[in-house]
């Protein structure tokens, strides 16, 4: 019983000793023997003011980084901007740049199929000469077959013609024929005729009657032509064999020989009068081929000949200055092509004309070849064989 006693009584000891030390102790600014309060005012007035100042330039400086950060995020931002805007604006270039590659490739073949599907202005020209060459070739071999006839009844001496009656009126039909037309000086002196124009003078006898004129404009051209083919293959026909010419044995036996002069003769009318024929007036010349007369200095017809109708077209393209600018302008292959086989095509014109000029002439050959190898045998035979016994 005494054990605990002891032990609250020490403990109510300390309990007192605790609230006297409370109560007798000393106060704070004298703790240490003297008075620190102003002391301990002036450190808490310096905090203060520290405190206030590092706050204020806490402030301070939290508002300019505040700035910073807001003018530099503006700034970063309008960069961003830009560079998003500069994105966006190259690819709006090169949208616009594709798309008008894009039109001008869509354009281009436009043109390119507008050229191929187009025809071009010389293709026109050249079908227009073209068309004119082949009507004026087709009514030449009309003109060619009207003298033909003409002068095959003369050569074989048919009735009507001068040689019917014999080979003196033949001959005198030709004299009055040159008396009427081309009357020279000396025929003229001789009281035979008037002397014809200078034109007219001696035209039957030249050959640039038949050859000089590109067409042969008006009658009297033709008929200059004309008069100079017949002097020139055959002036005057042998007398018509009839009655008793073929009746009679020497006459039965010089028939052949007559059948084979008249197709000789009349081969040879042939050939000259194809000449002939080539430059009558037989196509209207087109627009191109009238410019082109123009520019070479040849007198402007309406009326052309075959002859001049191809001359012209030839020069036109050789020498004459709008096919060669619009060769020049042409922008396809195709174009070219076309002219190159228009070109091709006209000389196998040329070519085949020149060909049916040369089977005439090649029989021609043939028939001198024949008249030879006649004469030679004739040279050869002796007119004294006995004549076979049947």
């Amino acid at each position: 019983m005494l054990r605990p006693s002891s032990r609250l009584a020490s403990a109510l000891m300390l309990v007192g000793a605790f609230f006297l030390g409370q109560v007798l102790a000393p106060a704070p600014a004298r703790a240490f023997g003297f008075d620190i309060g102003p002391i301990l005012g002036a450190i808490s007035t310096a905090q203060g003011a520290i405190t206030a100042a590092t706050k204020a330039a806490q402030n301070v400086l939290n508002g300019s980084l505040g700035l910073i950060d807001d003018r530099l995020g503006l700034g970063v931002n309008q960069i961003t901007n830009y560079l998003k805007g500069q994105v966006g604006a190259q690819q709006q270039i090169a949208d616009a740049n594709n798309m008008v590659q894009a039109e001008l490739a869509k354009e281009v073949r436009h043109a390119e199929i507008q050229d191929l599907h187009a025809v071009n202005r010389q293709d026109c020209l050249n079908l227009a000469g073209g068309q004119a060459q082949i009507i004026a070739a087709r009514k030449s071999g009309d003109v060619a077959l009207a003298l033909d006839v003409t002068k095959g009844e003369r050569t074989r001496a048919e009735k009507g013609t001068p040689s019917w009656a014999g080979g003196g009126q033949g001959a005198q039909a030709n004299n009055n024929a040159h008396f009427g037309k081309y009357c020279d000086d000396a025929e003229a002196d001789a009281g035979l005729c008037t002397v014809a124009s200078d034109t007219m003078k001696g035209a039957d006898q030249a050959a640039t009657s038949l050859f000089t004129p590109p067409v042969y404009t008006g009658q009297e051209a033709i008929d200059r032509a004309n008069a100079y083919a017949v002097t020139l293959i055959e002036p005057v026909a042998p007398a018509a064999q009839r009655g008793s010419a073929i009746t009679s044995t020497q006459g039965q036996q010089l028939m052949p020989f007559r059948r084979s002069y008249n197709a000789a003769m009349h081969l040879s009318h042939m050939i000259v009068d194809h000449v002939l024929s080539q430059r009558a007036e037989t196509v209207t010349l087109t627009a191109a081929q009238k410019a082109e007369a123009q520019r070479e200095g040849i007198t402007v017809t309406d009326k052309g000949s075959s002859w001049e109708e191809t001359e012209l077209e030839v020069n036109r393209k050789y020498s004459g200055t709008d096919w060669q600018a619009d060769l020049q302008a042409m922008s396809s292959d195709k174009s070219v092509l076309i002219q190159i086989a228009l070109l091709d095509a006209q000389r196998n014109y040329l070519l085949w004309n020149s060909y049916k000029l040369q089977e005439m002439t090649a029989v021609a050959e043939a028939k001198r070849l024949a008249i030879e190898a006649d004469e030679a045998l004739s040279r050869h035979s002796a007119g004294t064989l006995p004549v076979p016994n049947p």
